[in-house]
């Protein structure tokens, strides 16, 4: 069924979109407020808000309605892929054990980076995944390798130098005092040079002084001849386990198989040209 339209719409025309993401009883994930006319919520990498759910696209957000692209729960009703009822103030949709709630955000509220879903995607997929999901990083080349640090969880900085304020010592000479910090954070994890001597690099490119790079898994940070892997096992699932968006279908005139009456008419005229060339040419 349809979800009655008598509730009427309230306070999104125009106006950014504030979504609360809480796993089961957990406390909600910092808001991600949103300004566009369309979110998907899915599982996908194409859904903007990425959630662990079985479908690639669950819920899509449309101005001030929501339509069920899977079996969804809305305000405690069950609904069907197809259905569709109006986006009232602080509508809640539960997906599988994920509850998100939509609101207007508050006046003046900026829209929310583009990496905060991601990030808070692979923090929800830590809680599945279990010990061992920290993001961490491993001495690939220096003193003792193979030694790992996982980052702590959010609002977290970890500095990485020589000196004894470092929060992860790693004693070598091309390693400064306060080398470079790494912050885990709800908008991503990012890397940043403190002004050291040698300098940072992430993936083979220097970063300048004071710079801020989000970090991916597998990337490689260079602490002068120091060697860091960073790992996040959540990404890993992420990137194998999200199913595909669905295709689009082809526009009308691509599915039309092409008329060869235009090739026809083509070497019709060429072969009229080169016998109108030879009888030229004979007289």
């Amino acid at each position: 069924m349809t979800s009655p339209d008598q509730d009427s719409e309230i306070g999104y025309e125009g106006g950014v979109k504030r979504f609360l993401v809480r796993e089961g009883d957990h406390d909600p994930l910092p808001a991600i407020d949103l300004a566009e006319d369309v979110v998907v919520i899915g599982a996908s990498t194409g859904a903007r808000i990425r959630l662990p759910v079985p479908a690639a696209e669950h819920v899509r957000i449309e101005r001030e309605r929501w339509y069920a692209l899977a079996d969804v729960v809305v305000d405690g009703m069950a609904y069907a892929a197809g259905e569709s009822g109006p986006l009232r103030d602080g509508v809640a949709l539960d997906l599988g054990a994920y509850h998100v709630q939509v609101t207007p955000a508050p006046a003046g509220a900026p829209a929310s980076p583009p990496q905060r879903t991601e990030s808070l995607a692979r923090e929800l997929v830590r809680a599945l995944l279990g010990a061992g999901a920290a993001p961490s990083l491993t001495i690939a080349k220096g003193p003792n390798p193979g030694t790992r640090r996982d980052l702590p969880p959010p609002e977290a900085v970890v500095v990485i130098g020589r000196g004894d304020e470092a929060d992860w010592v790693i004693l070598d000479e091309d390693v400064s005092r306060a080398h470079a910090e790494v912050a885990r954070g709800w908008d991503g994890i990012t890397l940043r040079d403190l002004g050291s001597k040698n300098g940072t690099e992430l993936g083979g490119r220097r970063l300048a002084d004071g710079e801020v790079a989000q970090l991916r898994d597998g990337d490689t940070i260079d602490l002068g001849d120091v060697s860091l892997t960073f790992h996040d096992p959540a990404e890993q699932h992420l990137r194998a386990a999200a199913p595909p968006a669905p295709p689009k279908p082809p526009a009308e005139e691509d599915a039309r198989p092409l008329s060869p009456w235009p090739m026809i008419a083509a070497a019709g005229v060429i072969g009229l040209a080169i016998v109108a060339i030879a009888w030229v040419l004979a007289s």
